[in-house]
């Protein structure tokens, strides 16, 4: 039930001359345990007693939730398109909002969802799909969810332009049906040398 629904009956049922015991155990009655509880209908009670007609809650200090604005929505876009690996801190910090609002826009009102990137051997060979990979990247660009300066390929040797160190500096942002973006994975070798 609806809280102004409950605040009329409260005003009503006190213009009437009942109490908020009774208000309160009419309420219980009619609607179920929990509906409202007894300290807010005497709290209400007491408005009403103090002349305020109001069924509205009386304003409160804190921080207004005006900060999912357009502006701040197209702001995080950018700075997304521009590095998609930015964390929400980092963002939260330049727009100066909280990490709980950069969140929300993201995820609510831009629909990007944060995944770790796709490993890519170092060297490809034709069993680890090479043709299937190069078709991906090409609809990636084409698609315009991949820049041509975020990779720089060669004949056997993928260069990410942005070194990136570990797991969690490897996730970026994408869209919910966009696929994983991918990063070089580089495997050390060790060679053993005889000595003759």
């Amino acid at each position: 039930m609806e809280k102004q629904y409950i605040r009329v009956y409260i005003k009503t049922r006190w213009l009437l001359g009942l109490t908020a015991t009774q208000i309160h155990d009419e309420l219980t009655t009619a609607y179920g345990q929990g509906v409202v509880s007894y300290c807010t209908v005497n709290r209400w009670v007491q408005r009403f007693s103090n002349e305020q007609e109001s069924l509205e809650d009386n304003p409160r200090s804190g921080r207004p939730i005006t900060v999912i604005t357009q502006q701040n929505i197209d702001a995080a876009k950018d700075l997304v398109n521009n590095d998609p690996h930015i964390s929400i801190d980092y963002i939260a910090a330049i727009l100066d909002i909280s990490h709980g609002s950069v969140d929300a826009i993201l995820k609510q009102h831009l629909g990007l969802r944060k995944i770790t990137s796709k490993w890519v051997p170092h060297k490809l060979t034709q069993e680890q799909r090479r043709i299937d990979i190069c078709i991906e990247n090409l609809q990636k660009l084409e698609s315009g969810t991949w820049r041509l300066c975020d990779i720089v390929t060669g004949d056997e040797t993928w260069i990410y332009h942005r070194k990136i160190k570990s797991k969690e500096q490897s996730k970026a942002w994408v869209t919910k049906d966009e696929s994983s973006p991918t990063q070089i994975k580089f495997i050390l070798i060790n060679v053993k040398i005889k000595e003759i």
